[in-house]
Parts: C-alpha cells; sequence; structure tokens
C-alpha cells in the first residue's frame, strides 16, 4: 500500500470516528432531561388529576422537561418549595401571602421563594348545614357538632378557623368535632352525627350534591363586615358570589355571597426561569385540555390565568405572559 493510500485511509478513519462521536455528543444532548417535581393535592381532590394532565400538556410541547407528579397539599406544596423539594406545586393565594410575610401557619418560616406562575380557577368557601336546622350563621353554630377537615388542611386553617375568628369564636365554641376527608365530613353530616361542614373547593361542589341528594340543604354566607374582616387577617381573600340556582335541587334557590382563595401554580425561585417560561407557555397555550379534568376550567382564558391577585410572579411567567401581550 503506498504511502498516499495509508494516509488517505488514515484521514477517512479519523473523520469517520469524529462523525461517530458527534453523532455520540447530539444523541446523548437529545436524551438529556431536565426533571421538574410537582407538588399536587391528596387523594380524591381535582388537584392530583389535574397536575397529571399539566404534566401530560408540559412534557407533550416540551419534551426536554420531565414532568414529575408527587403528592401534596396548599401547605405542604409551599413548605416543599422552601425546602427545595419541589419545582412547581399548586397553592392557594391565602398561603403565598403567609408564606412571604411569615404569618399564620408560616409564622417564623417567611419565604420568598413561592412566586406566582398562573391562576387557575376558584377555590371557593363553601360551609353548609341541614336546611331544616335553625342556624343562620357561624354564630349558630355554637355548640353544635361538626365535621371539620383534617388538622392541617388550608380548609381548616384558613378556612374554618378565620371564619370563627372574624365572629369572635375560635375551634373550643363547637360541639363534638369529627375530623377527616370531605367526603367522611359529608356522610356525618347525612347520619345526623355533625350539623355542618364546610371546605374550599371547586363550585359546584360535589359534596353539597352529594348532600343534597339525602336532604336539603343551606349555605351560610358571609357579610361585608365578615369579608372585610376576612382581608384584614388575610388579603388573599377575595369576594365571590354562589350564583342563584346553582343548587337549586339541594334546596338553595338565592345567590349567596361567599370568599375564595384561588387555586395558583407556584414555582420556586430556584427554578430557571427558562424551564418556568416553558411550563408557563405550554399550560396557558394547552389549557382546553383542563376543562376534561374539571368543568371550572372550561372557556378560562389566558389573560384570567395570568390574574396573579397582588401576588410576586416568577421571571419565567413573566416573560411569557408579556411576549403573549397579557400583560403590561
Amino acid at each position: 500500500m503506498s504511502v498516499h493510500m495509508r494516509v488517505t485511509r488514515r484521514v477517512l478513519c479519523l473523520t469517520a470516528a469524529a462523525t461517530l462521536a458527534i453523532a455520540a455528543t447530539g444523541a446523548t444532548h437529545a436524551q438529556q432531561k431536565t426533571d421538574v417535581i410537582f407538588s399536587a393535592g391528596p387523594t380524591g381532590g381535582s388537584w392530583t388529576p389535574m397536575a397529571a394532565a399539566a404534566s401530560q400538556v408540559v412534557n407533550k410541547r416540551f419534551p426536554e422537561l420531565n414532568v414529575q407528579v408527587e403528592p401534596g397539599a396548599a401547605l405542604v406544596n409551599m413548605e416543599k418549595i422552601r425546602n427545595d423539594k419541589a419545582d412547581i406545586g399548586w397553592s392557594m393565594t391565602t398561603v403565598m401571602s403567609d408564606a412571604q410575610k411569615g404569618e399564620g401557619q408560616f409564622a417564623g418560616k417567611q419565604t420568598d421563594k413561592g412566586l406566582f406562575v398562573a391562576n387557575f380557577y376558584p377555590n371557593v368557601w363553601q360551609l353548609v348545614v341541614p336546611a331544616t336546622s335553625d342556624i343562620k350563621s357561624v354564630k349558630d353554630l355554637k355548640g353544635h357538632p361538626v365535621a371539620l377537615p383534617s388538622r392541617g388542611n388550608t380548609s381548616l386553617a384558613a378556612g374554618w378557623e378565620y371564619v370563627l375568628k372574624v365572629n369572635g369564636m375560635t375551634l373550643d365554641d363547637l360541639g363534638a368535632k369529627s375530623y377527616g376527608p370531605v367526603s367522611s365530613n359529608a356522610e356525618a353530616v347525612k347520619n345526623r352525627q355533625a350539623m355542618a361542614v364546610g371546605w374550599f373547593t371547586v363550585v359546584p361542589a360535589s359534596f353539597i350534591m352529594d348532600m343534597g341528594s339525602a336532604m336539603k340543604v343551606r349555605v351560610l354566607g358571609v357579610s361585608n363586615e365578615e369579608m372585610a374582616a376576612l382581608q384584614k387577617l388575610n388579603p388573599g381573600f377575595v369576594p365571590y358570589t354562589l350564583p342563584a340556582g346553582l343548587y337549586k335541587d339541594q334546596g338553595v334557590t338565592e345567590a349567596v355571597q361567599t370568599f375564595q382563595s384561588p387555586t395558583v401554580l407556584i414555582g420556586s425561585s430556584k427554578t430557571s426561569a427558562d424551564v418556568i417560561y416553558k411550563i408557563t407557555k405550554a399550560i396557558v397555550e394547552g389549557r382546553d385540555e383542563f376543562g376534561n379534568v374539571t368543568s371550572v376550567m372550561k372557556g378560562v382564558t389566558g389573560a384570567e390565568m395570568a390574574k396573579n391577585f397582588g401576588m410576586r410572579m416568577h421571571p419565567g411567567a413573566e416573560k411569557y405572559y408579556r411576549e403573549a401581550g397579557l400583560i403590561k
């Protein structure tokens, strides 16, 4: 073999090796994914299926993001983000307010790590009693047996305790108390073991529909004075009116003034703006798919999802909303 042929052959081998190396490097880059921990909700609620739907929406549009859903709850999710154990998670505006101020459940644990990413749907306080009872207000619950959310649940800490507080009461003023999930709370009232059940949840609430199948119910409203006092306790509360006829089959014919703490998606300040930008873009542009999980998401607009209720916004989310013309 001539010297020229040996040199040519060596050049070809080196070129082939370089090509394979480049291809291998490209394949490695193509396989690299960024893990995103999504802390969702407890079993039986809407947050877990909503998180699963959100993860699919994100993974489909940005396959380089590997969104992994874990169990959680509003307070738990903020705590996980505070301790760098989650990238995104469901929460509520009241929880965000307390966490950022170091108040309520976050007294002594103030954190700026949980930032607003997107608004999803109203999380409405709905306190229900049998229509045949003489209970017309929260103060009338004094001494009566009640079914309460599990300890540590936001519906207990930011619902029951706050509603009682603005009425000059505490849990001790109530009668016998049982704690558990919303399904067992509703069952306790149906079985006459309790006289009231109250939760932050979607509208219409499945627990009210369930109770209404066995008895007519009454939803206790919130006065303007109570609303003002609630907002002093936590500015994350937002007024909400249950429309007339919403629960007509369950015995409620008139509109009822109450309040809500919107369900929001929060993101860790430690998670890159690029990752949160992609997540925000995916869920806003793919929002129609969430209507298949809960009817309250049907017809939601991008502008509604960008509404942050004065909460600090994650830079990645802000970048997307400005590009989309959803905020100025």
